[in-house]
């Protein structure tokens, strides 16, 4: 689990100084994958808990199996890529502001090169 106690990272959260001001850590990954059927609907998988990927789409379902595919960086690898589109990642968190409160922000790393760190500007996630 990712939070700002225990501050463990996965492979598909970005490193930064965020992780002192935020909480509630998510990295979701959204798509639009095919059915049998040949239709597209509506995907996603939470990715924040992964340390490596395998992603499989089951009838328009993303599942993460065991074993680990190549990840092309923040977009897990597996099988799904035939039969997936439109794939989107979206890391969020809620970041603390300078005033003490907090609020909720989200940011598309889908491109972000892992080698980029993650700042809370004022409560935004911010690539440095």
């Amino acid at each position: 689990m990712i939070n700002s106690q225990t501050m463990v990272l996965t492979h598909f959260v970005p490193t930064g100084s965020y992780v002192a001001t935020s909480k509630k850590i998510r990295v979701n990954m959204y798509a639009h994958s095919q059915k049998r059927d040949q239709n597209w609907i509506a995907s996603g998988l939470n990715l924040t808990d992964l340390s490596e990927s395998n992603v499989t789409n089951y009838d328009g379902i993303l599942v993460n199996d065991s074993g680990s595919a190549p990840q092309n960086g923040y977009i897990p690898g597996g099988s799904y890529a035939k039969t997936t589109k439109d794939v989107s990642i979206v890391f969020s968190a809620y970041c603390q502001k300078r005033d003490g409160s907090w609020q909720y922000s989200s940011l598309v790393i889908t491109n972000l090169a892992l080698t980029k760190t993650i700042s809370n500007i004022d409560g935004v996630l911010t690539v440095d």
